[in-house]
């Protein structure tokens, strides 16, 4: 599965450096570059990030800026990013450290960085298990105010239309009102799940082969489904 990340860094040239090499893991997804804290709690609200990459000192006009640490503090009581992996860029050590422990994070690499530390780092980082919410195997919803709870490995596909999505399984159909795509996405386990059109997800476990000549997707069930031109890119790096 790709993981998007998100590198936090004032210095222009080390974030382009940061985000190539990011770009270069297997399992990189989207990269996202900002160099100050509004735009990192933007993307973090706007996108779901798996790895966080900040540099401790982001205003290096103000000689006691820790703006990275304060960023990372204010993700921290985020519920979804309570566990994400999260690697410090910095001169600082002690900060550094200090910040290690007290945010529970993944790993920091000291400037000026060495390529190829910081190469296995992201790597390893991006290749740790994923231990939010988004990775139980059950998926909950509510129908006329009861809550049912609908095992991952019985879901074939999910289709949206307007608001309303249907939810296509081993043994029946499931109706739900009032959703989008992408509130119904954030409650499902990403390992799992694959978006390939604007309107239709996949469950990963129940495609039987891709047809990338055709843009479809046949799945186990023998239904055949195509795969968006806008999105086919993303599909198949992500597949």
């Amino acid at each position: 599965m790709k993981r998007n990340v998100l590198n936090i860094e004032d210095n222009k040239e080390c974030r382009e450096a940061l985000a190539e090499l990011t770009q270069k893991c297997d399992t990189a997804g989207a990269v996202f570059c900002v160099d100050n804290s509004a735009d990192a709690y933007k993307y973090a609200h706007e996108e779901e990030i798996d790895l966080f990459l900040v540099d401790i000192v982001l205003n290096t006009k103000d000689a006691h800026d820790v703006s990275g640490i304060m960023i990372v503090k204010e993700l921290r009581k985020m519920e979804r990013y309570e566990f994400t992996p999260v690697i410090f860029i910095t001169s600082l050590v002690d900060e550094a450290m200090n910040a290690f422990h007290n945010l529970h994070c993944f790993d920091y690499i000291e400037k000026p960085f060495d390529i190829e530390k910081v190469r296995k780092v992201i790597n390893a980082a991006l290749k740790a298990p994923l231990s939010d919410g988004r990775e139980r195997e059950v998926f909950y919803y509510r129908k006329d105010g009861v809550l049912y709870a609908l095992n991952v490995d019985r879901i074939i596909y999910l289709e949206i239309a307007l608001r309303n999505i249907t939810i296509y399984t081993l043994d029946e159909t499931i109706a739900l009102n009032y959703l989008s795509l992408k509130q119904i996405m954030a409650e499902l386990p990403r390992k799992y799940f694959i978006q390939c059109s604007r309107n239709v997800v996949l469950n990963r476990m129940f495609i039987e082969y891709v047809d990338k000549a055709n843009l479809v997707v046949k799945l186990k069930n023998g239904k055949m489904v195509k795969i968006g031109g806008k999105m086919k890119k993303g599909f198949f790096d992500e597949l």
